[in-house]
């Protein structure tokens, strides 16, 4: 039985491989880069992101070079290979292809997560095999944080994250070098709407969704921390999606759900930890960036127009700049005398306006703004605008940047 379920997962041994999907070749160059002097590389991120598909991306990118014999990919959560120890699929994968030890081979292991001191059997391969190269995935954080310490200078990671807008064009058969502003931006607003799930970019099923959330919230999270109520834990997710961009009041959240504030920030903890949200600081002292509010992004744009139902595009297009931002190093918001600045990224100040036109008092702050090595004040809105010493760019351009 494990012969037979091994052929389905590696097709390449029979037969001709075709690329699945569409590439997303950054992660893929990536992965090259890595594993041209790394022998462990770990993908993970938020469920149903595209990690399973990179993988296989990656191999049909091996196969121009490899012989198929040389390379296996196994999902550890099958009921015929989760009996099997990876140090036993490995042996047997050598022995069903007749491989030497000394022929460079690789191993791609899927859904890691589900594997109990899987860091122990890939820590053990690492140390006593120099020609076996892994690749693995793991749809939690959960899992990578608290069993990588077993790999620790061991491996290399890749943080897999949802469709930025120039894949999310090409998942839509769109060319990133739209001339026109009218159909950029409107493919922009549909991407704020959609987000970059790729299977509900493909197929726009709310359901799927919902049950990616239900899957992180009642299996990985409340399965790992022996969560009482993951019902409450489900409630306070779809409030907190309903105020993307917004400070986050633990007290207020607190009386709402008729909870604890301590258990709010339990559970706040471990969405971050599942990718389920982000937090960002607030700038100034230690002090005030450790005890300040924090403000609170989605980790996908369709999950959170999907649960919120906003029909204002302002908090969305922020959230889209907050993910497309934080690629680029640490951010935070600024808040000073009762006024807000979006984001504070290197020498950048950003506020986000979604709007065709921007007012005197939409400008205020962060015209007023002043804080030592801040070179640059960026707006960002829906249509073209302009005015005195700042930086001015449309959701679309800012998108594709």
């Amino acid at each position: 039985m494990l012969e037979e379920t091994l052929r389905k997962f590696n097709p390449w041994w029979n037969a001709d491989f075709k690329t699945p999907g569409i590439l997303r070749s950054s992660y893929l160059d990536e992965i090259k880069r890595l594993m041209a002097r790394e022998n462990v590389v770990i993908l993970f991120g938020l469920r149903r992101v595209g990690k399973t598909t990179i993988m296989k991306q990656m191999v049909a990118d091996l196969l121009q070079n490899m012989e198929p014999k040389t390379i296996l990919f196994a999902s550890l959560d099958h009921t015929e290979i989760e009996r099997t120890s990876i140090l036993d699929l490995l042996r047997y994968f050598r022995s069903h292809n007749k491989l030497k030890s000394s022929e460079l081979t690789y191993l791609f292991l899927d859904e890691v997560q589900s594997r109990p001191d899987f860091e122990k059997e890939i820590k053990s391969i690492y140390d006593t095999e120099e020609r076996v190269k892994i690749i693995v995935s793991g749809s939690s954080s959960l899992v990578i944080k608290h069993k990588g310490a077993g790999l620790v200078g061991r491996y290399r990671s890749v943080k897999v994250e949802p469709l930025d807008f120039g894949e999310f064009l090409a998942f839509r058969g769109e060319k990133s070098d739209v001339s026109e502003p009218d159909l950029l931006r409107g493919l922009a607003e549909e991407y704020l709407l959609t987000g970059g799930i790729p299977e509900y970019v493909l197929g726009s099923d709310p359901g799927y969704l919902l049950d990616l959330v239900d899957n992180v919230i009642f299996r990985d999270i409340s399965r790992t921390y022996h969560v009482e109520d993951p019902k409450l834990m489900k409630d306070l997710f779809f409030l907190l999606m309903c105020r993307v961009g917004k400070r986050v009041s633990y007290s207020k959240l607190a009386r709402l759900l008729n909870m604890g504030d301590d258990a709010i920030k339990r559970y706040m903890g471990y969405f971050e930890e599942a990718f389920l949200i982000s937090l960002i600081e607030q700038d100034g002292t230690p002090n005030e960036r450790k005890y300040g509010p924090k403000k609170c992004y989605a980790p996908d744009l369709g999950i959170c127009s999907v649960i919120s139902g906003l029909s204002d595009l302002g908090p969305l297009a922020e959230n889209a700049v907050f993910l497309k931002l934080r690629k680029r190093g640490e951010v935070r918001y600024v808040e000073r005398d009762g006024k807000e600045v979006d984001f504070l990224i290197g020498n950048r100040a950003i506020e986000v306006k979604y709007k065709d036109s921007v007012s005197s008092s939409d400008l205020e702050c962060l015209q007023s703004f002043k804080k030592r090595g801040i070179s640059n004040k960026v707006i960002i809105t829906r249509s073209p605008t302009t005015s005195p010493h700042i930086v001015h760019t449309t959701m679309s351009d800012f998108l594709l940047s």
